[in-house]
């Protein structure tokens, strides 16, 4: 990730031949890092750009790719102190508590850990000063060394074992104290809230969930199936920011009229949102079209280079009046089915203020299938279409009941399924003693004159 970040900065990896991370270390495969710091180092071994990896608790990520001057004056210092300074401003873009928004800039101020030329003692002192929009600083946090480090190669076994059991509870204690002193600004400081925004295209999202992961991929190969077949076109540049999506694709149009325009059309992905919110439009131009025309970058899912190309894409591409002929199995025609029930019954969305313009609408909720329901009909086996249907199901039907929340519906269905267990318990063990013909209990004794074969199955009879 850190190399695809000097890429995308513009900047050549062999100029960075060293470099140093700072974290916190995995324990028992969970680690959370509010920011980690990459020192990269010249061929001279001088310190020369940073990144600052920024987590939020809410699984989305920030590399901020800083270059300042670091100082090369000559000052005093002793043997664990280094002389070499990082300094840089930039602005903030990226959310990360609830009590901040996302204007303002950040100061950082370090000392390079191994000062001069890769020789020191590796003493950590950094501090970041988070300041408002109006220059004032509001936080001052600081990330330093309390005594001498430890060199992994030369640590032995026991003092691995000691440092493992001194440091593995830090990681897992991390989210409750933010969680503990968020609680103390909002009850007891009454600070604002800043409800979380959306990514924007230089941030990484969240990881997608199963259901979303599913709809990405059908969706994907409708993409890619359009640029085949569309002369509008000549490439798509699909990036993802979704940690568990590929990085970037390139989708080719290989008809033989090709556009004037040799451009390629760059389509990124900031949020597995973009997915969901997908799934619940029977146009998809409609959906894109929304989302680029709203003034607010804090509920946008998706960045393109060029809106009006890729708007014509899916304007272009038919929809057909009924499903693909086919012979999908009886539970699949089922699902379907299903699905088709459901679209017909959303409500319709809130009418926006683009659309409030719009001298006439179109009730489309008769109009049944979606574009992407077709592409899935067509071209995806019918375990993946049985797997489409049941997630779009459950989105569709969380619109209804569980206000547009599917895990809000997954909890219900789980409540559900523990009552219903239950309850089926209760009935078999009344319908045991019906069989029976009177009432029975356990016992852990035999008694006298009683058969041994009886006794071995645990029960008896009063």
């Amino acid at each position: 990730m850190q190399k695809i970040t000097l890429c995308v900065e513009g900047e050549i990896i062999d100029d960075y031949p060293y470099a140093y991370l700072v974290t916190a270390p995995r324990f028992f495969g969970y680690s959370f890092n509010p920011v980690s710091f990459w020192y990269l180092y010249s061929d001279h071994k001088d310190l020369i750009a940073m990144i600052l990896e920024v987590n939020n608790t809410f699984d989305e990520r920030r590399l901020y790719f800083l270059k300042g001057t670091p100082s090369t004056e000559e000052q005093e210092s002793s043997a664990d102190t280094p002389c070499g300074r990082f300094k840089d401003t930039w602005p903030k873009d990226f959310h990360v508590s609830p009590f901040n928004s996302r204007k303002g800039s950040y100061a950082l101020n370090a000392i390079d850990p191994f000062s001069p030329h890769l020789s020191g003692p590796g003493i950590i002192d950094n501090t970041i000063t988070l300041s408002s929009s109006k220059a004032h600083a509001k936080l001052v946090a600081r990330v330093f060394s309390t005594e001498a480090g430890s060199d992994p190669e030369t640590l032995g076994y026991w003092s691995g074992l000691r440092f493992i059991a001194t440091w593995w509870w830090v990681g897992f204690v991390t989210f409750p104290r933010i969680a503990k002193e968020a609680g103390a600004l909002f009850f007891r400081r009454k600070l604002h809230v800043w409800y979380r925004p959306e990514v924007l295209k230089d941030s990484i999202g969240r990881r997608a969930t199963k259901e979303e992961s599913i709809i990405g991929s059908s969706f994907r190969g409708l993409l890619k199936n359009l640029v085949a077949s569309s002369n509008l076109v000549q490439s798509i540049k699909y990036t993802s920011s979704i940690p568990s999506s590929p990085t970037h694709e390139y989708f080719t149009s290989t008809t033989d009229n090709l556009p004037n325009s040799k451009e390629t059309v760059e389509f990124k992905i900031l949020t597995p949102l973009f997915f969901t919110r997908l799934a619940r439009h029977s146009h998809i131009s409609e959906f894109l079209s929304n989302e680029i025309l709203t003034n607010d970058d804090k509920n946008r899912t998706f960045h393109t280079s060029h809106p009006h190309l890729l708007l014509q894409l899916f304007k272009t591409a038919t929809t057909p009046a009924r499903a693909p002929t086919r012979n999908p199995s009886f539970s699949n025609r089922l699902g379907w089915r299903r699905l088709l029930w459901l679209r017909s019954r959303r409500r319709r969305p809130q009418v926006t203020q683009h659309e409030q313009q719009q001298v006439e609408t179109t009730d489309i909720r008769h109009l049944g299938y979606s574009q992407l329901d077709h592409h899935v009909m067509e071209h995806e086996s019918q375990a993946q279409g049985a797997e489409y249907t049941q997630v779009v199901t459950k989105i569709l039907l969380s619109d209804i009941v569980a206000f547009g929340y599917p895990g809000i519906l997954d909890a219900v269905l789980f409540i559900l399924r523990v009552l219903g267990s239950y309850f089926l318990v209760i009935a078999l063990r009344d319908c045991w003693r019906q069989v029976l013909g009177e009432d029975w209990t356990t016992v852990s004794v035999c008694h006298k004159g009683q058969d041994d074969a009886w006794c071995d199955w645990g029960m008896g009879v009063e």
